[in-house]
């Protein structure tokens, strides 16, 4: 009956709906069912609604609107309590980590400062703000003085706490989903990301494997997921590890007898993060203790994020079991960054840095520093330093000569796919049209793989995009031929010899 009234809303008192939630629901369901469905302004109460620089120092502040709302409701809560305290109430300062309330006398304050009826309005607040909680304080309307050193004294509990989970999980700051500049090399390795983070656990994506060569953006995937956890469920735990790091943590448990305390810090997490998998090849025993570590927490819906240099596929010299686990989830291979996500990465640098360089230099480097993210903050760093020296002013000239050690001298700027075809038909003694038509036989099929090599290796294109090149081939078919050209070495050592005569 009471479930039904719930549903439909007839003839049930808003205080009761608010008891029912608050003590029977809520051991199920998330407070936060209030704040979605109870957000209407009850009968015979009216709730004051602050407006920004209104008298007095007010804020608008939508969640202590909504809370105020959630807590008309409460009937722990007398007419008098809400209607001459805590309506009166105004918000002094909220930057969402910090609430500060101000009440309007000596008297209100004594009521909710350390009382039982603060730790109500502080509950209903969490409720408000998504089940997040923040830091809330109450002062006297116009304390200045108080004001301030509240704010103050909280920030620094605030810094302080997220400096401790960072220490306890292995986790940087720096490395977040906002920061990761994403273009078609990664676009949905970041998606998947994103969403791992959302909804950690979830079987279609767990274990969440990345690999791909160094200082493609692997960790800050890694560590981004992490971080987005811990802000989004921040009840969760969750370490951040390297596989060494692992490793040398159960070789000590071996010597310390301490195993017991290394297996619950690793199998007692809601995500995992594992860096550089591949450190396992070789150490048998280590194999073992992660496979068991993996099952249990597979087992109980925990996450598992893993980076690697190569796909598990390649992983020839890890235990067969592992290998299979790691393909059970999601793989995605991170690409180096092409042109524009070059552009992009230095372009956002520029912009934290507050100085400009022009596009003809941004150019240069976005053309010739390729290999990877790593390298191109590198030459942005050393940039960074030499414009503070010449007082914002360097020209390409300089730059150019400042680039040297991470640029090859004499490098060809500008080689493009039609150049790359064109030296391969010349060397092979071909016309250049064969190797984009749809000719099969044993010498234009060999030009073609080496072609279509050489654009992958040289120019980091994506596989798609070769194949729309050469003829409109499937992206299977240019990996493939790509596959032919890296494992044989006499066709490997002619692509290079091509190269090196274009450059």
């Amino acid at each position: 009956m009471t479930i039904n009234m719930m549903l439909t809303g007839e003839n049930l008192d808003p205080g009761l709906l608010y008891r029912l939630i608050r003590f029977t629901i809520l051991p199920y369901f998330s407070r936060i069912i209030i704040a979605k469905c109870l957000f209407i302004i009850p009968p015979n109460r009216d709730i004051m609604l602050t407006t920004p620089f209104s008298p007095g120092g007010r804020m608008e502040s939508s969640v202590w609107n909504n809370a105020l709302k959630l807590l008309s409701y409460d009937s722990d809560i007398d007419s008098f309590a809400y209607e001459s305290v805590i309506s009166k109430m105004s918000v002094a300062y909220d930057d969402n980590d910090v609430l500060i309330l101000a009440a309007r006398d000596e008297y209100s304050l004594s009521l909710v400062k350390g009382q039982k009826l603060g730790k109500t309005i502080e509950d209903a607040i969490k409720t408000a703000n998504n089940g997040k909680a923040c830091a809330v304080k109450y002062i006297l309307e116009g304390d200045e003085k108080a004001l301030n050193s509240s704010v103050n004294a909280e920030k620094k509990v605030v810094r302080q706490t997220r400096t401790e989970a960072v220490t306890s999980t292995g986790l940087t700051g720096e490395f977040t989903f906002a920061n990761f500049v994403v273009g078609d090399c990664n676009r949905f390795a970041h998606a998947s990301a994103v969403s791992v983070a959302s909804k950690p656990g979830q079987k279609q994506r767990n274990p969440f494997f990345l690999w791909g060569n160094s200082g493609l953006g692997k960790t800050h995937l890694m560590k981004a997921i992490g971080n987005a956890v811990l802000e989004q469920h921040p009840e969760k735990k969750v370490i951040y590890t390297t596989c060494e790091a692992f490793t040398n943590a159960f070789i000590a448990t071996i010597n310390t007898n301490k195993y017991t305390e290394f297996r619950n810090k690793f199998r007692t997490v809601d995500v995992l993060l594992i860096d550089d998998i591949q450190f396992l090849i070789g150490k048998e025993g280590v194999q073992t203790e992660f496979f068991n570590t993996f099952e249990a927490l597979i087992e109980a819906g925990k996450q598992i994020v893993i980076t690697c240099d190569k796909a598990p596929s390649n992983l020839t010299e890890l235990n067969s079991r592992l290998i299979s686990r790691f393909q059970d989830g999601i793989m995605f291979d991170v690409q180096p960054p092409d042109f524009e996500t070059r552009k992009a990465i230095l372009l956002s640098k520029l912009e934290n840095e507050s100085f400009t360089l022009s596009d003809e230099i941004i150019n240069y480097i976005c053309e010739n520093v390729t290999t990877n993210i790593r390298q191109l903050n590198g030459a942005f760093n050393t940039i960074s330093s030499y414009i503070t020296l010449a007082n914002g002013e360097l020209t390409l000239d300089d730059v150019q000569k400042i680039l040297i050690p991470l640029i090859q001298p004499n490098k060809k700027k500008y080689l493009t796919p039609e150049m790359i075809i064109k030296a391969v038909s010349n060397y092979y003694d071909l016309n250049p049209d064969k190797l984009t038509s749809k000719l099969r036989n044993a010498d234009v099929s060999t030009a073609r793989n080496v072609a279509m090599y050489m654009c992958r290796e040289y120019l980091e294109l994506k596989y798609e995009k070769i194949g729309q090149l050469f003829g409109g081939r499937k992206h299977t078919t240019v990996m493939h031929g790509c596959d032919n050209v890296d494992e044989n070495k006499e066709l490997k050592a002619q692509a290079e010899e091509i190269y090196k005569a274009m450059t």
